[in-house]
C-alpha cells in the first residue's frame, strides 16, 4: 500500500492547504491508499463550494486532471488524522506566527509530529507501506520512515506547466525545491547533449515561441508568493523585499524591471520602481537581458530562451544556473529536463510510482518520460537500444 502525506495545517491561513492532490490521488489512484492528513481534507466540497475555494472550479478540476469525490469515495480510503493540538502546539512555540511555524515543520525535526506519524504508520504496518509520498520537505516524516526502511517520495508541480509548456513534475528521493537529487543525478549519470537550447525550447513550449527581441531592461527580477515554501524555506534568507534591494544595491546603473508573482496578495506601485505588467512570464524573460531570483521557476524559463540567470537561494537547477560554460549548461539543462522532471500526470500514476520504487536506469526513466510526452503511454518501444541522448534526438525528430 501507498501512503501519502499532505500538509495538514493552515500554516498560510487556509484549510486543507493540498485538497486538490487529495482529490488528484482520489480520482487516479485505482487501489486504497493511507493518507496522512487532517481531518479537515473530509470537508464535503459542498462546504468548500460555499466558501468560494479554487479547487471546485470547473476549470480547475480541468487543468489539474482531478473530478470532486463524493463521500463513498472519500470513505474507501485509509487515513491517520494529525490533529488540531500539534499545530497549536507549532503555533505557542513560535508566538502565534504560523510562516515560523511553517518553516520549522519544512526544515527541522519535531518530536511530537514525529510520535504521530509513527503511530500512523505503526497502526497501518500489516498493510505493507511501500514508499510515503509527500507534497513537501518533512525531516519529522523522513526520520519516522528512515526507521522504518520506508521511502520517501518527494512530489511537487513542476517549473513548466500549462497552458504555455507541457506539464512537468517534480519527484525526488531526498527533497523537493530544496535539498533535491537533481545535481548529484546529474553529475553521476556522465551524460552528454549535443543538440541546441532551441531543440529543447520548442520541445517543451507550447505556446506560440516568441521571437527573441532586444530586451528593453538589463535586470528582471522575478517575485515569488510571499508564502511560498521555497521562499520561506530555501531563500537562504532572501524574501521578495530584500530581493528587490539586492537589485537595487548590486545593480545601480542599470534598469530593473520587477515582474509580481500572480498569486500574490501585494501589489505594487508603479513610479517606485519598472512593474512588468506582461501577459505571460514569458513576455517578462525576453524583456530582459539578465533574470534575477531567489528560487522562482522563472528562472528556469530564462534558461530555456538562453537568458543568464542569478539565483540567490536553493534551487533544483542551481547546477544548470552555475555551469562553467555552454556545453555544460546544455547537458545538464536538458538532463534536468528529461530525466529529473517528469510528465506531470505521472506522479499520480501507481504503476510509474513503482516503478520508480524499483530504481531504474535513467535510460528507462527517460524513455518513460519521452513515451507519455509524445503520447505513446508506457510503450517505450520507439526507444529501445537507444542511449538517453539518443533517445532525446529522436524524441525531438518525432516531435517537430
Amino acid at each position: 500500500m501507498i501512503a501519502v502525506f499532505l500538509l495538514p495545517f493552515p500554516f498560510r491561513g487556509y484549510r486543507a492547504p493540498h485538497l486538490f492532490v487529495f482529490y488528484r490521488f482520489l480520482t487516479t489512484f485505482d487501489e486504497r491508499a493511507l493518507f496522512i492528513v487532517s481531518e479537515d481534507y473530509l470537508t464535503p466540497p459542498e462546504i468548500w463550494m460555499a466558501r468560494g475555494r479554487w479547487e471546485m472550479k470547473e476549470h480547475n478540476q480541468l487543468r489539474l486532471g482531478y473530478r470532486i469525490p463524493s463521500p463513498e469515495t472519500m470513505q474507501l480510503q485509509h487515513y491517520g488524522f494529525l490533529d488540531e493540538t500539534l499545530f497549536d502546539a507549532l503555533l505557542q512555540h513560535h508566538d502565534g506566527n504560523p510562516i515560523a511555524a511553517f518553516k520549522r515543520l519544512l526544515v527541522e525535526r519535531i518530536p511530537q509530529l514525529e510520535a504521530r506519524f509513527a503511530k500512523c504508520l505503526d497502526d497501518f504496518a500489516d498493510s505493507g507501506i511501500e514508499a510515503i509520498l509527500t507534497w513537501c520537505n518533512c525531516p519529522s516524516l523522513n526520520a519516522v520512515a528512515r526507521a522504518r526502511g520506508i521511502p520517501v517520495v518527494n512530489l511537487e508541480l513542476g517549473p513548466l506547466r500549462l497552458p504555455e509548456y507541457r506539464s512537468t513534475a517534480y519527484l525526488d528521493f531526498e527533497g523537493v525545491n530544496g535539498n533535491t537529487e537533481a545535481e548529484r543525478r546529474y553529475r553521476e549519470s556522465s551524460f552528454s547533449y549535443n543538440g541546441t537550447i532551441d531543440q529543447l525550447r520548442n520541445f517543451f513550449i507550447l505556446d506560440a515561441d516568441r521571437s527573441r527581441r532586444s530586451p528593453d531592461h538589463d535586470i528582471g527580477v522575478a517575485l515569488q508568493v510571499e508564502d511560498d515554501s521555497n521562499l520561506v524555506a530555501y531563500g537562504h534568507g532572501f524574501d521578495n523585499q530584500s530581493l528587490i534591494a539586492f537589485s537595487n544595491l548590486r545593480f545601480p546603473n542599470q534598469t530593473v524591471l520587477v515582474r509580481p508573482h500572480p498569486g500574490s496578495l501585494f501589489e505594487l506601485k508603479d513610479g517606485l520602481t519598472a512593474v512588468d505588467r506582461s501577459s505571460s512570464s514569458i513576455d517578462f524573460v525576453l524583456r530582459c537581458s539578465q533574470i534575477l531570483i531567489v528560487n522562482s521557476s522563472v528562472g528556469l524559463e530564462a534558461l530555456l530562451h538562453g537568458v543568464p540567470v542569478t539565483a540567490l537561494g536553493d534551487c533544483s537547477f542551481s547546477h544548470v544556473v552555475k555551469a562553467e560554460n555552454e556545453a555544460e549548461r546544455l547537458s545538464s539543462l536538458a538532463y534536468y529536463l528529461f530525466a529529473y522532471l517528469v510528465p506531470m500526470d505521472l506522479i499520480f500514476d501507481a504503476s510509474y510510482l513503482r516503478m520508480r520504487l524499483a530504481k531504474p536506469s535513467d535510460t528507462a526513466i527517460l524513455a518513460r518520460h519521452l513515451a507519455k510526452y509524445l503520447g505513446f503511454g508506457d510503450s517505450t518501444t520507439l526507444f529501445d537500444g537507444a542511449t538517453p541522448a539518443e533517445s532525446i534526438s529522436i524524441a525531438l525528430k518525432h516531435a517537430e
